[in-house]
């Protein structure tokens, strides 16, 4: 069934004559958009078109040909896809380097481990299957090794100082001197964790010095260490162990604390300071740091004022009786 055509009327000037023309123009476009669809469906204009298939607002093929910076998806198609697989691959490396660390196939991680001097210290290690090889360094130095047709062996100063143990892969250092602070590792085909230990050679500590003055109403306490010790300074921990009925506020440094003079002076107040192997332990009574003037007259009123609360109390009974 043909569609009727539509009519478009003109007037001549001065004739008045009119005159009409027919084209058939709704079935021509129709029919020109119907081919445009079917090339955008396609996928071949595409990018040219942006959006053609939305309708009114859509470009034909040959605007779109005329558009800059037209690129046709036959010729983009390469490159997006190259990218799309760049970004693919790193997104699934990155995904097995985790797997791989969640697995503890590897390891970044350092664990340190402390040892006292003249002591001993074991660094421990697991395997996935027996041992046939064990290598142990310090740093890229070997201290021992071992496999499984030789002898255990040491190197350098771990001579007749270390302990290998094949069966579990554990190395045992001897006399530990400060000189044994370094990186140690073991590489062995046994081994997936490729952990590394920083060994910390630590001397015991002294006991501490705890020192008090009375300055405004308020005891100083101050502990501190005074022999010549500079083992690892950063690692020493200073804390306070307070009776309850004293309050102690802490001062500027860790090694500082604060007790008013109102409290009970004849509490105890102790200074602890420690490090990841020792700890150490001073006390001190507050009434010692008082004078002695203050502290005699503070006992006599002590003493003074039971007594006269109940000479208070007696008289009001007496006083009282009928």
């Amino acid at each position: 069934k043909r569609k009727p055509l539509l009519e478009e009327s003109s007037t001549e000037e001065g004739g008045g004559r009119q005159k009409s023309r027919k084209y058939p123009g709704p079935r021509r476009r129709s029919r020109e958009g119907k081919k445009t669809r079917a090339k955008t469906s396609s996928g071949a204009w595409r990018d040219a078109r942006g959006g053609a298939h939305r309708g009114a607002g859509s470009l034909s093929v040959r605007q779109a040909e005329a558009t800059p910076g037209w690129v046709p998806v036959a010729e983009a198609g390469p490159s997006a896809m190259a990218a799309g697989s760049a970004a693919g691959w790193a997104v699934g490396a990155l995904g097995v380097v985790c797997l791989l660390l969640r697995l503890d196939f590897i390891s970044c991680d350092s664990q340190v481990i402390y040892g006292a001097v003249n002591k001993s210290v074991t660094l421990y290690t697991s395997s996935f299957k027996p041992f046939k090889e064990i290598v142990w360094k310090r740093g890229k130095d070997k201290v021992v090794e071992w496999d499984d047709q030789s002898e255990v062996r040491a190197f350098l100063s771990f001579k007749d100082r270390v302990y290998l143990d094949t069966v579990s892969g554990n190395l045992t250092i001897d006399k530990l001197t400060p000189s044994d602070e370094d990186e140690y590792g073991i590489e062995s085909p046994s081994v997936r964790n490729n952990t590394k230990f920083t060994l910390r050679v630590i001397e015991s500590l002294p006991s501490p010095t705890l020192s008090c003055t009375l300055t405004d109403g308020n005891i100083t306490l101050q502990c501190m260490i005074l022999e010549d010790y500079n083992t690892h300074l950063e690692l020493i921990q200073y804390s306070w162990d307070c009776p309850s009925t004293i309050q102690c506020q802490s001062g500027s440094k860790p090694s500082e604390a604060y007790v008013t003079e109102e409290g009970d002076l004849s509490q105890e107040i102790q200074c602890i300071i420690s490090n990841p192997l020792f700890r150490r332990t001073t006390s001190v009574i507050l009434s010692t740091c008082v004078p002695s003037d203050k502290t005699r007259h503070r006992f006599v009123l002590f003493a003074i004022l039971p007594a006269l609360i109940g000479g208070l109390l007696f008289l009001k009974c007496f006083l009282g009786r009928p």
